[in-house]
């Protein structure tokens, strides 16, 4: 075992909101299963990374934020969605500290882009299960995810073909596109 080159030092939550969508919730006496609740439900995460001005004996310091969304709208081109019995908005901020010399592992902003969100995700998986813990659908927990996509090369392979796919007839400037899902 080594100890990661990427450390989280520091996290804040910024927003906790949960609630039952009485639109969607059925009682049930079936047994729960936590991991289940959310399978092929909607999540949209919206995340953001910026190096600190700051020194550090460290590493370079960075702040990543993560906000994690269950809004239960119909997403067109999904057809397996599933609706969840939670309404869910939780978003969390951290400092994450890239130590030195670990540019040799890749890019710094690849590294901050992928394993600061996952950082903080376990975080929220865990604050989401126990705030639902006591709700009347049960535990909720959020499924495993990467992040990935949020590599450099991946960004701008998506920003090629959304600028290609998505421009107005009119004006051919590209449309806006929503916040990312995962």
């Amino acid at each position: 075992m080594n100890i990661a080159p990427i450390q989280m030092v520091e996290l804040v939550y910024r927003k906790l909101f949960v609630e039952v969508d009485l639109d969607r919730f059925q009682p049930t006496t079936d047994a729960r299963d936590a991991h289940a609740l959310l399978e092929n439900v909607a999540l949209k995460t919206q995340v953001t990374c910026a190096a600190l001005d700051q020194e550090d004996r460290r590493g370079t310091p960075h702040f990543v934020t993560l906000r994690v969304q269950i809004d239960n709208e119909v997403r067109d081109g999904e057809p397996n969605q599933r609706m969840s019995p939670y309404l869910l908005d939780v978003e969390a901020g951290a400092v994450i500290i890239l130590s030195h010399g670990a540019e040799k592992l890749g890019p710094p902003e690849d590294l901050i882009a992928v394993n600061g969100p996952a950082l903080i995700w376990g975080s929220i998986r865990e604050q989401v299960a126990a705030m639902t813990a006591r709700m009347p659908a049960g535990t909720a927990i959020l499924p495993s995810v990467n992040f990935h996509d949020l590599k450099k090369s991946h960004r701008e392979k998506a920003a090629e073909v959304t600028t290609e796919a998505s421009t107005d007839q009119g004006s051919g400037k590209p449309k806006r596109s929503r916040a990312k899902k995962s």
